[in-house]
């Protein structure tokens, strides 16, 4: 709220500003939208554009909705309107990407993937993709899509549409893909009807083909491959045309892989050299609340928003993959969380009865996500009840020895609580 604020007075004031301040950019504007990882993906293509020598201006606080990306704009402009930028990085909100594009030239849009998200925001893909569509075909924009979704596969681009995803032979004998993530999101093509078939019975890698048709997983012009997961980074292998680059990501888990794929390919077909792009990813630094590491009380402390299965799903891989002793999940459920938590039992959790774990929950329904955990299989002796957040971090921190590592796994209006109660403590960056 605080960062859209002057936006919307903004607005208000001149309905024209947006486009007006965009049109100052004469290397145009790059959109990133979809489920999850926009605000990753596009603080990542920011710093590949940086480390290339541009001057951009980027919504980095995900204030994604139109008086955001405003505000944003008009926080980096002068006092005469005047922009020190060429290029607009946009994180920008699925319904809000029609109503951008009407304002502003986007020659690039981004589609990370499509999962549900909370029920009681857009209803079901198809309405969020037509949303989609209608951006993308306002500006005729080039379309960067990921390959291994195949609802993201299915929207109808007018222009140029480059894909990006995983090289399977060279994922699967570097990691065990049995217990990715199993939500399949289309099961059946949408050309014949027939059903989808997904190899590694996968959504986060997925090579899917439909059973009747030649409906199938289109060919990648960027992709991974050696892939390592890390418990605070990863590592792949960056392929682009007959290039490749090594990639040490300061990020964890196959999610941000993704992340930095969707980057990668902007960039690189936008004509970023590849050994740029290398630079550019390596140097990123977190966002607040995107696997961001910050020291409290010489305690490491890992981030990671979580709001539909998808995400939290993932992150609760990562989590595992760290081995990490302590753990505070805080579940709040206002507006712009969405009310509707029933996602909650579509996210794996069951995979936190392997962990030997102390769960801090905390947040509004934090009764109800102590419930969630127990019919997970997680002890309750492991599962300590704590709704007030400050009291949740202070057990957290308690009960966890120095030079250990604690995770939060926050819903969005929980992680803006937790980056006021931080203000209460020392901060280091990890």
């Amino acid at each position: 709220m605080g960062s859209s604020l002057p936006g919307k007075i903004a607005c208000a004031i001149d309905p024209s500003l947006l486009s007006d301040l965009t049109t100052q950019l004469t290397q145009g504007c790059i959109a990133v939208s979809g489920t999850n990882g926009k605000s990753t993906t596009s603080g990542l293509l920011a710093s590949v554009f940086r480390t290339a020598g541009y001057k951009t201006v980027h919504n980095r606080q995900g204030a994604n909705l139109i008086a955001g990306i405003t505000a944003s704009l008009v926080e980096s402009a002068q006092l005469t309107g005047q922009l020190q930028a060429e290029l607009g990085i946009l994180e920008v909100d699925e319904a809000a990407l029609p109503v951008l594009t009407k304002q502003v030239l986007c020659k690039t849009i981004i589609v990370t993937n499509l999962f549900r998200d909370q029920l009681d925001r857009y209803g079901e893909l198809d309405k969020t993709a037509s949303l989609i569509v209608e951006g993308i075909k306002a500006n005729n924009s080039t379309a960067v899509l990921n390959a291994d979704d195949a609802n993201v596969c299915n929207l109808p681009c007018p222009a140029a549409k480059f894909y990006y995803g995983l090289n399977y032979d060279a994922a699967e004998s570097n990691m065990n893909l049995t217990d990715e993530l199993t939500v399949k999101e289309v099961a059946y093509c949408p050309h014949c009807g027939k059903e989808i078939t997904y190899e590694n019975q996968s959504s986060s890698v997925q090579g899917w083909h439909c059973t009747n048709c030649t409906y199938a997983r289109p060919n990648l012009d960027v992709y991974a491959s050696d892939i390592e997961l890390l418990s605070a980074s990863s590592k792949f292998t960056l392929n682009y045309k007959q290039e490749q680059s090594s990639i040490v990501l300061p990020l964890p888990g196959l999610f941000n892989i993704y992340n930095a794929l969707a980057a990668a390919t902007a960039a690189l077909t936008m004509g970023i050299d590849l050994q740029t792009v290398q630079k550019g990813l390596q140097v990123y630094q977190t966002l607040f609340g995107r696997s961001e590491k910050i020291k409290i009380q010489g305690r490491t402390i890992i981030i990671q928003l979580i709001k539909n299965p998808a995400g939290a799903t993932q992150a609760i891989k990562s989590f595992l993959d760290s081995k990490t002793h302590q753990a505070i999940i805080a579940i709040n459920d206002n507006l712009a969380d969405g009310r509707d938590i029933s996602w909650l039992w579509d996210a794996q959790f069951e995979l936190l009865n392997q962990a030997q774990c102390q769960f801090v929950v905390g947040g509004q329904r934090a009764e109800d996500m102590v419930v969630r955990l127990k019919y997970a299989g997680v002890a309750g002796k492991n599962i300590d009840c704590q709704p007030e957040l400050p009291a949740a971090l202070k057990q957290a921190l308690a009960q966890s020895p120095e030079d250990s590592t604690i995770w939060i796994l926050p819903t969005y209006t929980a992680l803006l609580e937790l980056q006021h109660i931080f203000k209460g403590y020392e901060i280091e960056r990890a």
